[in-house]
């Protein structure tokens, strides 16, 4: 249930957006998808267990293998996919903050479990990535987007709103920890990030209906190579990376899919923060992780397979 929960909220918001725009441009004018983001990441830093982190060698050489891949590597290869298939830029705003982006906050965790991976280096991995995120993506953003038509980018002022939509929200929520006696694992904690994200897309693409409503099956198709691309050359890399370092069997799926999986949430909060119209970009943000998760859930049981016989 709390897997299909983010993939058919995502799909319903579509529809209603599509069908009945006016209520989600309203409440998006009232400026409250930021507090959606603000809420995610206090719920994260909430469910965090810091004095989990693994102390093993390999597991520092897969961090830093992932981090190079998903935070440095990621944009440029966004950023060449984009011009390569001559996206608009809008479209190229999506895909190259999709790339920037660290990994999902849950889906890869859950994957990796899955597949008969490390599912501890997959939290840990994911949660060092997003708060080292913060600082690499305004970096990573102003060199692959700077000077880019139609694009208003201040490296500077992303970084303090993501430093108070991402960070502050994130040590806020690890802070409240001490101090409340709800369980991390509260059935409310487990669904408010997924409908977080779910109200943010519905508000963003209320707010663009008629270029959502114009797409064209061309652009839809542009969209598709370009996520296949980018991730499965991210998954090709990672892959190369455990073969380098001698990643043991069990942290190999970990590597693979933190490096590969890019999240929502935090490309979500990255477009709200650059006070723009961003409907395509969202809509490609969107599409992106869609595409993403049905390709990595079909991977799964081959991943699976192949570390039982390993």
């Amino acid at each position: 249930m709390k897997n299909l929960f983010l993939p058919v909220g995502l799909l319903i918001s579509f529809v209603v957006a599509w069908l009945f725009p006016a209520l989600g441009n309203q409440l998006k004018e009232l400026g409250l998808i930021p507090w959606t983001v603000v809420a995610i990441f206090i719920v994260n830093g909430y469910q965090t267990k810091l004095s989990e982190l693994p102390k093993d060698k390999h597991f520092f050489s897969a961090l830093a293998a992932a981090g190079i891949i998903t935070l440095l590597l990621a944009p440029l290869l966004g950023s060449v996919v984009a011009h390569f298939l001559a996206f608009g830029s809008g479209m190229a705003l999506g895909l190259i903050v999709k790339a920037t982006v660290p990994s999902t906050l849950s889906t890869c965790i859950v994957m990796t479990q899955l597949a008969g991976g490390n599912a501890l280096w997959a939290l840990m991995i994911t949660v060092i990535l997003n708060v080292i995120g913060v600082f690499t993506i305004p970096m990573m953003l102003s060199l692959t987007l700077g000077g880019a038509d139609g694009i208003a980018l201040s490296p500077w002022d992303l970084l303090f709103k993501l430093i108070l939509l991402v960070l502050l929200p994130f040590i806020g929520g690890l802070a409240a920890k001490r101090l409340l006696s709800l369980s991390p694992n509260h059935i409310v904690l487990q669904y408010l990030p997924s409908s977080c994200v779910i109200a943010a897309v519905w508000m963003s693409l209320s707010s663009s209906n008629d270029v959502f409503r114009s797409l064209e099956w061309g652009v839809l198709l542009k969209i598709l190579i370009a996520t296949f691309v980018v991730h499965f050359g991210l998954m090709a890399l990672a892959w190369m990376a455990s073969r380098l370092l001698k990643t043991p069997n069990e942290g190999v799926v970990a590597l693979l899919l933190t490096s590969s999986q890019k999240t929502l949430p935090v490309a979500v909060s990255v477009l709200a923060a650059l006070n723009q119209q961003v409907g395509e970009a969202i809509l490609v943000c969107v599409l992106f992780h869609f595409i993403q998760l049905f390709a990595d859930a079909s991977l799964v049981p081959k991943m699976a397979k192949r570390w039982q016989q390993a």
